[in-house]
């Protein structure tokens, strides 16, 4: 929670640049926390989120993106080396970082597209994946994904 005040402080007054820097920044530093968690490394709903971030970041402009982007590809590598279901952990670790993330490029007006506001709200995304990392992983009925 500590993550999401800094990122809400930040996003009064800044320019639209450095709300996605630091959006990019608080999702990376989450998401290596995350991952770090027993059980969570290799977990469905983990990598879920990870790819559409990955997506995310990829159209975003700035050297923080692209720190994010080797951080994240990094995380879905490992993930992926022995990937798993959900645990149905209450609450769902990623889900909340990556909303926070969306909410942020909204407010910056970078939308899924990476230019001006696409008018999408935070979690629209049109995407399976985030999908399931917004509204629950395929198959998983844990309270933080169903």
């Amino acid at each position: 929670m500590l993550a999401a005040r800094r990122l809400e402080l930040q996003w009064r007054g800044n320019d639209p640049a450095m709300i996605t820097e630091a959006a990019a920044r608080e999702l990376r530093e989450e998401l290596s926390e995350i991952a770090a968690v027993e059980g969570c490394a290799g977990c469905e709903c983990l990598l879920g989120v990870a790819a559409q971030a990955l997506a995310d970041l990829r159209r975003l402009p700035g050297d923080e993106a692209r720190d994010a982007e080797a951080d994240v590809g990094r995380l879905l590598a490992a993930g992926g080396q022995a990937p798993h279901g959900c645990l149905e952990c209450d609450p769902c670790l990623p889900v909340e970082p990556y909303r926070r993330f969306r909410a942020a490029l909204a407010a910056a007006g970078a939308g899924p597209s990476g230019g001006a506001a696409s008018g999408a709200a935070p979690d629209d995304m049109g995407d399976a994946r985030t999908e399931a990392a917004l509204g629950g992983c395929s198959g998983c009925t844990c309270p933080g994904c169903g």
